[in-house]
């Protein structure tokens, strides 16, 4: 090789590495948390086929029951993204952020497998259940045992991360609803701290800055009693029940008849809520819960109550801090 060619060749090299290094910068910059930026197309067809309303005003409503066969048909088949197919015996591999993070949780999944056996599979739902990775509190029980379940995503934003990670568990676009009956909601999209616009909730004292110093984008969504969802799933039992909705929670709990259905355990945020933790936990001890943990984080990523029914417990009851 003469010199010139071995000259050429270095050269060569130097601009190779030098392309790949600007691809990786440029895809540093483009991401958000570690996440890839949203593909317009998609989003655009997401929110054509979930978030556009039309003629629904007869299934919307305080004269339309939870229970409504029409409405359960409209969840089951508008509203439901079904799981991921196995593909030839195999699974589609998830598509995580972070592979090797066994619990994203903020202590929550530790909580729920201090009292019950999650080891043999069961049935969650999380609402809200955000990108379905980022602090998800499910994702620990359906990956490494099997479990499957219902994730609830308001903010079309996330709902379009959601569908690329792999989730094996059924997905929806819409919302719980804080009255015993459906309706379409104005959403503050907030990212992580997104919640019905109408509903009287604690605001966070320190806002960030990219929510605290504009108004947030407002979005229609369609939001379903929790019943209606357990009906479209033919599903009468919950081990493992996630309510994250940044303040309606004790509004959402409200609406679900207890008499009907058996949730196993919870973990209910109560930092937004108006009538305080006591309200939440007076609620549902109220209801025959008992209180066996509470995880709280001075970053406020985590303010929750968690809650057992005592048959689902599998310690002495004295066990348990109240």
């Amino acid at each position: 090789m003469t010199f010139m060619m071995k000259r050429l060749t270095k050269k060569l090299c130097f601009y190779c590495v030098l392309a790949i290094l600007l691809v990786c910068l440029f895809n540093v910059l483009t991401s958000k948390n570690g996440d890839s930026e949203i593909d317009l197309k998609q989003y655009d067809e997401i929110f054509k086929t979930y978030y556009t309303y039309s003629n629904d005003s007869d299934l919307n409503g305080p004269k339309v029951s939870m229970d409504n066969s029409n409405l359960v048909r409209k969840l089951r088949e508008k509203f439901l993204v079904k799981p991921i197919e196995e593909n030839k015996g195999r699974r589609t591999r998830y598509n995580l952020i972070d592979m090797s993070l066994i619990d994203p949780s903020m202590g929550q999944a530790a909580e729920i497998a201090k009292i019950i056996d999650y080891t043999k599979g069961g049935f969650f739902i999380e609402c809200g259940a955000l990108d379905g990775e980022t602090r998800s509190n499910t994702l620990y029980f359906e990956r490494y045992y099997g479990w499957v379940g219902l994730l609830i995503e308001a903010d079309p934003l996330n709902f379009v991360k959601m569908l690329k990670k792999g989730r094996r568990a059924y997905l929806s676009p819409t919302c719980l609803s804080v009255n015993p009956y459906p309706e379409i909601v104005s959403f503050l999209q907030r990212s992580n701290m997104g919640r019905i616009a109408n509903d009287e909730v604690v605001e966070d004292e320190v806002m960030s800055d990219d929510y605290g110093k504009k108004k947030s984008p407002i979005v229609n969504v369609q939001c379903f009693p929790f019943y209606t969802y357990l009906l479209a799933l033919n599903i009468t039992v919950i081990d493992y029940f996630s309510l994250d909705v940044e303040g309606s929670e004790l509004n959402v709990l409200k609406t679900i008849p207890f008499d009907k259905i058996d949730i196993r355990t919870l973990s209910v945020e109560f930092f937004h809520v108006k009538e305080g933790d006591d309200g939440v936990r007076t609620y549902l001890e109220d209801k025959g819960y008992i209180v066996t943990g509470k995880v709280t984080r001075q970053d406020r990523l985590a303010n929750d109550y968690i809650f057992a029914k005592p048959s689902a417990l599998t310690q002495n009851l004295s066990f348990y801090v109240t």
